[in-house]
């Protein structure tokens, strides 16, 4: 866990919430101007840049409307009672709110290779040099669906990448053998033709086994559809490939790199239910799948593991903006809810 010497320990130490919205600047793993730089452009993304309409905000706190002081011991006015829950900062994105995954033990000090991105349609650890995201997360709901039409021609390279840096071509993947996978599908986005189209940004995209990407791997994607779009419920997403093989991973293209295999966690939430009711009883989904020929017929439940097991091999932590002891009990549970999909 963050902080931890080692990866595979689940003895955490509290953290704060202002350590997790500081997180969330250091886990760009940028100098102090490449923060303000990353930070600016994931506002250009999301439209809140120079002469762009900002969505509302929550009031601050009320302050004092008079210059009297309030009585001696008394609270501030506009603190919360004694006792009451403090508030959740706001997430940095929809899409984050279950909190930015954070690297842990000795791949804490590499964080270098740990670019965040922030977009409308889902967020993002980019690096560098593989050339492939670390993971990408999402929130998906029955808002999510609609009738835009699948992005038609070729995958797109990814413009907010900093400049100087590589950006994977469609030409990257063609004739390599491997499915230009995504990790938000297509059909989760939509909504809009600009929400599918960037589903097909190079920066959502790894390299799949055809059998994993129309195996597996799809058949959980069609079980997740099932429960946001069917039954109504909340899922937040996170998912990316697992690099743990000893030794530089095998490439394609100008060295976009092929993970041995994919994780993906789901929180499933209750209708009406939000990020704070999430409780040790909550489903989570977390299944790892090989990067593989041969499995295009088998179902995604026999891949089903725990968060604990992903974050051992893919050196994060995840779900930080939930309260450790429920992060506890979340995260040691294999799912044995239904499989559904096909």
């Amino acid at each position: 866990m963050a902080g931890s010497a080692d990866v595979g320990s689940k003895r955490r130490k509290p953290k704060s919430w202002g350590s997790r919205a500081l997180l969330a600047l250091v886990v760009t793993g940028l100098s102090a101007a490449g923060v303000k730089c990353g930070l600016e452009r994931g506002l250009e993304e999301l439209g809140l840049g120079q002469g762009e309409d900002r969505p509302s905000r929550p009031s601050p706190s009320p302050g004092r409307t008079s210059s009297s002081s309030p009585p001696k011991g008394a609270p501030p006015k506009g603190a919360p009672p004694k006792g009451a829950p403090t508030a959740r900062p706001p997430a940095l994105s929809p899409h984050l709110e279950l909190g930015v995954p954070v690297r842990t033990g000795a791949r804490a000090e590499a964080a270098t290779d740990d670019h965040l991105m922030i977009k409308p349609q889902y967020a993002l650890s980019y690096n560098r040099s593989r050339n492939v995201a670390n993971w990408v997360s999402w929130r998906l709901d029955a808002a999510s669906f609609g009738d835009a039409p699948r992005h038609r021609g070729k995958f797109l390279a990814d413009s907010a990448l900093p400049d100087g840096w590589y950006r994977v071509q469609h030409d990257d993947y063609t004739g390599s053998g491997f499915d230009r996978g995504h990790m938000v599908r297509s059909e989760e986005r939509t909504r809009t033709p600009d929400d599918n189209k960037a589903t097909f940004l190079l920066t959502n995209i790894l390299p799949q086994r055809h059998d994993l990407n129309a195996g597996p791997w799809l058949r959980l994607e069609e079980a997740c559809q099932e429960l946001a779009q069917k039954e109504r419920r909340v899922l937040f997403l996170i998912a990316g490939g697992l690099f743990d093989e000893p030794g530089r991973p095998p490439t394609i293209g100008k060295d976009v790199a092929v993970p041995g295999a994919f994780f993906k966690v789901a929180v499933v939430l209750e209708p009406g239910q939000g990020p704070e009711d999430i409780g040790p009883s909550t489903r989570v989904i977390a299944a790892v799948m090989p990067n593989e020929t041969g499995i295009l017929d088998q179902g995604w439940g026999q891949y089903r593991t725990t968060v604990d097991e992903i974050e051992r091999r893919a050196g994060y932590d995840v779900l930080t903006a939930v309260p450790e002891a429920v992060q506890r009990a979340l995260e040691a549970r294999t799912d044995d809810g239904p499989a559904g999909g096909r």
